[in-house]
């Protein structure tokens, strides 16, 4: 059965090809208007820069609209009449001789409109099946006890599992797709080549009993993403899986905004982005909604035409960079400049990257997503904490600040919470620093996994933790930090002295009940000092 979604997109982008066909008809007779004032030697430099500029946008999206031949040849005359238009002081008639048969070449152009290229069929990369919000793990393990206690163990962190007890059996009984799979190494290695589609792709951890350079190195050679030995460090492991789900979000996601003056082209690339399942706007007409654009989607990237119009691409760019929030925004130009000198010029005026249109909507789709990616972990170095990948300090303070403020504009009730790991130095002293890193981490990917997508968390600092709640009653905000303290408290870590477990203690106040977010997280940290006074392991909620 066709998917309506690709079908839909495919007409869609159909009828620009269409639209680029009326729109090129119209610039064919310009340019048959001016070949006439050429053979006259009428000509001035404002026709033969009009002549540049339609064959210059016609290399650039003939090809994306499946006319290869067009593009190729408008390339070619372009690269002719060029030195020409650089020699034109004024708009005087051009003395600058034009090879004869330039204007024979350009009334050959329409008929090249009938020449498609052999595969002009639309190949979309469709958005992934599985949810983006998906943690669910697949565990293939011929032992039944064993995959019990794992998926125990996982469920605590907030990873749901399900258990197959070999490849064929997942073949057989195919549900919703996972997120992470962990399989035995030599069950791995056996099915080399013969995974299910539906598993390809997916971060896969390999567990096994032996440990050699020969074994890793096959299982990194097929693939594999991580191994880990038995007995296996649950902790480790939950940390392991929590980073793995978020590269391979980062990896197959990304916003983008593109600027672009050609609404056909840049209609094109918002729906192969989108398909590919990235997020796409698009800028066109007006560059002063640029600065607007940019502050209400927040892209990780910019796609940007060299020129647009008389609007020059490097000068919005570096106009971009004027703001110190948009100095580490990466700008990707795409354009049909192939002068190398210029294109370096174009990348020191503020630019990352260029790309030389057309290109392909594949390259063009796999590019972005590796500029995102890597914009995405650069951003995570200056926003998120290291240790948890929580926002930090400054950052969750503002976040939580903007929830306040939402309360008291929309009226609704937010709890903020305090939260902090008990005798946490104890830890470290009888156990190492090392494992007080895993209690941290593994309290960060407790709380990211119990708590809603909009839910605000960050590392307050050591072993202290903030949460805003937005759109939670007390009562409710109460009951789910209970919860949270009472599975935590049964996660085994292990450390220098043997296995032990750690619990916690929580502080509780309502948000929008205090002048400003301050006051509402002074409040909520000093319920967590009563909680320890009152015997830690556990909640307390402030009293207005």
């Amino acid at each position: 059965m066709s998917d309506p979604t690709v079908n839909n997109v495919s007409a869609k982008l159909e009828e620009l090809r269409r639209r680029f066909c009326v729109k090129a008809a119209d610039e064919f007779d310009a340019l048959n208007r001016i070949a006439e004032l050429i053979r006259a030697e009428n000509a001035s430099c404002d026709d033969l820069n009009q002549a540049y500029r339609i064959l210059h946008r016609l290399a650039g999206s003939a090809g994306t609209f499946g006319f290869s031949r067009l593009g190729e040849e408008a390339r070619s005359l372009e690269l002719a009449v060029k030195p020409v238009v650089d020699g034109c002081p004024d708009s005087e008639p051009s003395s600058t001789p034009i090879d004869g048969d330039f204007c024979q070449r350009l009334s050959v152009l329409p008929s090249l409109l009938d020449i498609k290229d052999s595969k002009t069929d639309v190949q979309l990369v469709t958005r992934p099946e599985r949810g983006h919000d998906t943690s669910d793990v697949l565990i293939i393990e011929p032992d039944q006890q064993r995959a019990e206690r794992l998926i125990k163990g996982l469920t605590l962190y907030g990873y749901p599992s399900r258990w197959q007890r070999d490849v064929d059996g997942w073949q057989k009984h195919v549900e919703s797709t996972p997120a992470v799979v962990i399989i035995r190494d030599q069950t791995f290695l056996a099915s080399s080549g013969q995974l299910p589609d539906s598993l390809i792709g997916l971060p896969i951890i390999c567990i096994g009993a032996s440990d050699s350079f020969s074994q890793r190195y096959a299982l990194a050679n097929e693939g594999a993403a991580a191994f880990y030995c038995e007995p296996l460090n649950l902790p480790v492991l939950a940390d392991h899986i929590q980073r793995l789900l978020t590269e391979h979000f980062d990896a197959v996601t990304g916003r983008v905004l593109i600027v672009e003056d050609d609404p056909e082209l840049m209609e094109h690339y918002r729906l192969v982005l989108t398909s590919g399942g990235m997020e796409a706007r698009t800028v066109a007409g007006d560059p002063a909604l640029l600065l607007p654009a940019l502050a209400d989607f927040r892209p990780d990237i910019v796609l940007m035409d060299v020129q647009m119009g008389d609007v020059s691409g490097p000068a919005l760019a570096r106009m971009l960079r004027f703001e110190p929030e948009w100095l580490s925004l990466p700008i990707v130009y795409l354009s049909a400049e192939q002068d190398r000198e210029l294109q370096l010029d174009a990348l020191a005026k503020g630019g990352d990257d260029f790309l030389t249109k057309p290109v392909s909507d594949s390259f063009l789709l796999r590019t972005l997503l590796v500029r995102c990616f890597r914009a995405k972990q650069l951003d995570k170095l200056v926003s998120l904490d290291s240790l948890t990948g929580l926002l930090k300090h400054s950052l969750v303070k503002s976040e939580v600040a903007k929830e306040h403020a939402r309360c008291q504009r929309l009226g609704h009730e937010s709890g903020v919470a305090m939260l902090d790991l008990d005798h946490f130095k104890k830890v470290n002293d009888t156990q190492g620093h090392r494992a007080g890193d895993l209690v941290i981490k593994g309290l960060a990917n407790l709380l990211r996994h119990r708590l809603r997508k909009t839910d605000i968390i960050g590392r307050y600092g050591g072993e202290e933790f903030i949460v805003a709640l937005p759109d939670c009653s007390m009562e409710r905000a109460q009951q789910l930090l209970e919860s949270i303290c009472e599975d935590f408290s049964k996660i085994v870590f292990a450390g220098n002295a043997g296995e032990f477990t750690v619990t916690l203690s929580a502080g509780l106040a309502t948000l929008g009940g205090y002048v400003d977010s301050e006051n509402a997280i002074e409040a909520a940290d000093q319920a967590l000092y009563e909680r320890k006074r009152a015997g830690r392991n556990g909640v307390t909620a402030a009293a207005l």
